[in-house]
């Protein structure tokens, strides 16, 4: 189930927050969990049996820490346990995801295993749970986070659908506080519903628009387009992901405040970032805050003699890469941005920080639209192919039919209206706005209900107009639910 399909805006959601915002607070939680294990099995029933395993375990493997930690037992072996299971499924499903029926071959197992190992479907949300079931293992270990005992309470946390697809990664802690006491206030369900509006807004009415154009040129077995929609292509994909995966976290917070938890902001206008550094200070917050805290910081204390901080920063990005997926475009993106990154750690990036202010932005973008290349090509044959087609090289290009061309969307107007959009509202626009709106405020406090109106009046015909726009469509899903 996506959170954008009208059967969850329309059937589940309506009946969940019935259910729950009617309920006694002490039955809260349970709902929560039940409404996350509808959500879960909704879809994908063989979903909950991976993810209710992973679950299982890792309850189990926690109390097995927690009761090593009472008797003064400080050895690694259920933390190492818990961490190889988790990454094993989700190394197996990352290989399948990448190579198929072919891959499995090649690993020599038996004939009559291949076919329904090959066929099993990746379990939504797999990438999440693990990583937070791996958080919550090792904070467990290093008793910076309690021992969940409920396992209701755990589970909730682990499963808990507004995040379950695309995050943002949680931590246990700060989850479990905010569990303790289930309370959302009117102000946290209007809000709520405000963050759920615009990101719906965002995801259909820009980012669905946006990507009629970027699947037509990069699900093309090569890349015969044209330089100009070559580059076309490209403005529209890099636009598209930042508004589909923000939207979607949009919607996640705005659903988790609705039930009275505060989910961590995913993204901080990456765009708009003068450095590699300072992109992934701003882009997927959370996995770029899990890496640091469980890979980079753990490497840099056992750090070899022989090796700087760069050969740590390019492991981490390496792995961030195969986190996306077992593909060797996901490996090279996620390089990219680990060698400017470990170049920015040098006297490179004493440079940059003194450099003229456009440069720096100008840096940024490039490494930022050469990843994406990598990252939304179906291989490597293709990106480079794109790249010359980037660079104006029309050399083998072959006209294709208009029918065949899955018709370009560039002459659609609202092609370009997403396009105009994508690009304006990339920038912080929302945040002068809040400014101009605080201070406004703050001279004559009746200006409050003036503002409201017309904000909430805006979503709502917003709202509307993606809901028809929904409806009359395709249904396009979350981009990184695949990961």
């Amino acid at each position: 189930m996506d959170l954008s399909s009208t059967l969850f805006l329309f059937l589940f959601l309506p009946v969940f927050l019935l259910l729950y915002l009617l309920a006694a607070q002490q039955l809260r939680l349970s709902i929560v969990l039940a409404a996350s294990v509808v959500f879960l099995t909704w879809g994908s029933k063989s979903a909950f049996l991976w993810l209710g395993g992973i679950l299982i375990f890792g309850y189990w493997a926690g109390l097995a820490i927690g009761r090593a930690r009472e008797n003064g037992d400080r050895s690694p072996l259920w933390l190492w346990a818990g961490i190889g299971m988790n990454l094993a499924i989700l190394s197996f499903f990352k290989f399948g995801a990448a190579y198929g029926e072919a891959g499995f071959m090649q690993l020599h197992l038996p004939q009559d295993w291949v076919g329904p190992i090959a066929g099993l479907a990746v379990p939504i949300g797999l990438s999440y749970v693990t990583f937070q079931m791996i958080s919550y293992l090792v904070d467990v270990w290093k008793g910076t986070a309690p021992v969940e005992r409920n396992f209701v309470a755990f589970a909730g946390y682990l499963l808990f659908f507004p995040k379950l697809i695309s995050g943002p990664i949680t931590r246990y802690k700060p989850f479990a506080l905010q569990m303790a006491e289930l309370a959302p206030t009117p102000d946290d369900v209007a809000g709520g519903f405000r963050r759920l509006f615009t990101g719906f807004i965002k995801r259909v009415l820009i980012a669905n628009q946006l990507a009629l154009m970027s699947d037509a040129v990069f699900n093309l077995p090569t890349a015969n387009v044209e330089p100009v929609f070559a580059w076309l292509a490209l403005t529209a994909y890099t636009l598209q992901i930042f508004f589909d995966f923000s939207g979607y976290t949009d919607m996640a917070i705005g659903l988790a405040l609705m039930i009275g938890i505060r989910l961590p902001e995913n993204f901080n206008f990456p765009y708009i970032a003068q450095s590699i550094s300072d992109f992934w200070r701003r882009w997927h917050i959370t996995l770029s805050t899990w890496f640091r805290e469980y890979v980079f910081y753990p490497l840099e204390r056992r750090r070899f003699k022989w090796a700087g901080q760069q050969i740590n920063i390019l492991i981490v990005f390496l792995l961030t890469g195969l986190w996306h997926g077992f593909k060797p475009t996901f490996i090279i993106w996620g390089l990219i941005h680990g060698a400017a990154l470990a170049l920015e750690s040098l006297s490179f990036g004493r440079w940059l920080k003194q450099a003229w202010r456009p440069i720096r932005h100008v840096y940024a973008l490039v490494i930022i639209t050469t990843g994406w290349v990598f990252f939304r090509s179906n291989t490597l044959s293709y990106a480079f192919e794109f790249f010359r087609r980037l660079a104006g090289d029309t050399t083998g290009l072959t006209l294709i039919p208009f029918s065949v061309s899955t018709p370009m969307p560039f002459i659609e107007p609202s092609f370009m209206l997403a396009l105009a959009a994508g690009v304006f509202f990339s920038l912080p626009v929302s945040s002068i706005w809040s400014r101009i709106r605080a201070n406004a405020e703050q001279k004559q406090e009746m200006t409050f209900f003036l503002f409201q109106i017309l904000e909430d009046g805006a979503l709502v015909l917003l709202f509307i107009l993606s809901l028809a726009m929904l409806l009359s469509a395709d249904f396009l899903p979350n981009i990184y639910a695949q990961f």
